[in-house]
């Protein structure tokens, strides 16, 4: 099946009706995601407190340490999370009665917790190059804009098709959680390599596909992340629709007959 932009809507009311018909309990696997997540973040905070302008070996070393005490966290508590809350919206996505729990389920199971981090070691490794190339082009841009302040902006307004360009290209490693999921005994290598062809001539879809939900990312913003807790559901729930129908699965929302 070739993806068609006007489908969107029915993703979008797909995954809305998904969530009406278990509110509450979609609500409490976003919190059991997302209070953790917040809570690590809060240890970069500590990290840099009363960080003086020109810091001290002292400052230093300890900011060097909290980062990598952040990076330990991130990587064995925020993976494993990430991955059963990948799980849980799959699974309701496709309109499959699961625990709100199955965001921590990873923690009950040895071979998930290994998997989980595996695949997002898995996931930086192939975005790394990306990134790389961001990075060198913003630092390009930087030196421009001071030795030739002209061509400084020309490549600064680059920067932005630039930026997308990539985002999309690391955002399509997302589809790698519905392979695991799918295919549990696949390794991590082959279900992040799987989503390239997936995603072949659908960079500039999934580019809009993310940009429509830019006005649900300031509702959560502006209710200092309490939206989130509705927001994210939503959005992940719409990206399993629109990558089932891209792999041509019996999952979507015409298949299943949910009207908004």
């Amino acid at each position: 099946m070739i993806y068609r932009p006007d489908l969107r809507q029915q993703y979008k009311a797909h995954a809305r009706a998904r969530i009406r018909e278990n509110f509450w309990p979609t609500i409490g696997a976003a919190l059991l995601a997302l209070v953790p997540m917040f809570l690590i973040s809060l240890i970069m905070e500590a990290g840099t407190y009363n960080l003086s302008d020109t810091p001290t070996l002292a400052e230093l070393a300890r900011l060097y340490r909290t980062l990598g005490i952040y990076l330990l966290a991130v990587l064995l508590i925020g993976s494993p999370i990430q991955f059963g809350a990948k799980q849980y919206y799959i699974a309701r996505a496709r309109g499959q009665q699961t625990s709100a729990w199955t965001v921590v389920s990873c923690f009950s199971s040895g071979k998930k917790f290994i998997t989980s981090i595996k695949l997002q070691l898995c996931i930086i490794v192939r975005s790394l190059g990306w990134l790389v190339l961001l990075f060198v082009s913003i630092f390009a841009a930087a030196m421009l804009l001071i030795l030739v302040p002209v061509l400084g902006v020309i490549a600064m307004i680059a920067l932005i098709p630039l930026a997308c360009l990539i985002s999309v290209k690391i955002r399509r490693y997302d589809g790698a959680f519905i392979c695991m999921t799918d295919t549990p005994d696949a390794s991590v290598w082959q279900a992040t390599g799987s989503c390239v062809p997936i995603f072949r001539d659908h960079n500039w879809e999934l580019l809009v596909f993310d940009l429509s939900f830019i006005l649900w990312q300031l509702l959560a913003v502006v209710t200092l992340g309490i939206g989130a807790l509705y927001v994210v559901p939503y959005q992940e729930m719409t990206f399993v629709n629109y990558f089932d129908a891209l792999c041509n699965r019996d999952t979507q929302p015409e298949n299943n007959q949910i009207t908004d």
